[in-house]
């Protein structure tokens, strides 16, 4: 286990890498170092899964989360390689993974005991933060409104699961205090570094650290939690 827990470190260290790469502009050792880091982090997870021996369900839907996030990881990482006028599009299909993955993290971790019902008023928080930062010109959504709010409603059902699990308490509730928030963090900060304008275009820098570390984080634990599920 303690090669599983350095596997996911290495995998959030390069992380580093990665987001240092892309303000550098050095995109084709980006995708290289983000890939290292996507591919660590599923072995972890079968790695995890090879040590608890019988699988389960769970266990075999949360691996199916992580190799649709790394699929994602793959189309988002040639976003800049595609002609200009489809780089939104490429971003968009890109997320399409992305959204699965969570909506298979949502269903296994709320099939664990009863749901905290006061946890559910954090559904309406990252739709509405999109939506303040469109309506005071920090982002433009125009025809991606939409999708951004079912987005940020999936971010807000994965904060409930995480933290619903994490009240319950146990040694996988002790990991599930953290993931759903580095996930919102993670898929908000690379909302505003795609859609962000004024002061949010200086911010760019940053959120590169802050999209990449805060999810590759949640992944390794996700990745962990395949042996405990």
């Amino acid at each position: 286990m303690t090669a599983l827990y350095a596997l996911a470190g290495a995998s959030v260290a390069i992380a580093f890498v990665t987001a240092f790469l892309r303000n550098k502009g050095m995109e084709r050792g980006r995708f290289v170092t983000k890939m290292a880091s996507s591919l660590l982090f599923c072995g972890v997870a079968f790695g995890a899964a090879a040590g608890r021996g019988e699988m389960n369900l769970q266990a075999a839907l949360m691996l199916g989360a992580l190799v649709l996030g790394m699929v994602g990881d793959i189309v988002l990482g040639i976003d800049l390689f595609a002609a200009k006028e489809y780089r939104k599009f490429v971003f968009l299909l890109g997320g399409a993974p992305f959204f699965l993955g969570h909506l298979l993290y949502i269903a296994l971790l709320l099939s664990y005991g009863h749901i905290q019902w006061h946890l559910v008023a954090l559904l309406p928080i990252v739709p509405m933060f999109f939506l303040l930062m469109d309506r005071f010109g920090l982002i433009k959504l125009e025809k991606y409104l939409i999708p951004f709010v079912l987005y940020g409603l999936v971010l807000g059902a994965m904060m409930l699961a995480t933290l619903n699990l994490a009240a319950q308490g146990g040694e996988l509730g002790r990991w599930m205090w953290y993931p759903g928030v580095l996930f919102t963090i993670s898929d908000a900060s690379l909302f505003l570094h795609k859609f962000g304008q004024g002061p949010l275009q200086k911010l760019r820098p940053v959120f590169s650290y802050t999209v990449m570390v805060p999810y590759y984080a949640a992944q390794g634990i996700f990745a962990l939690a395949v042996g405990w599920l």
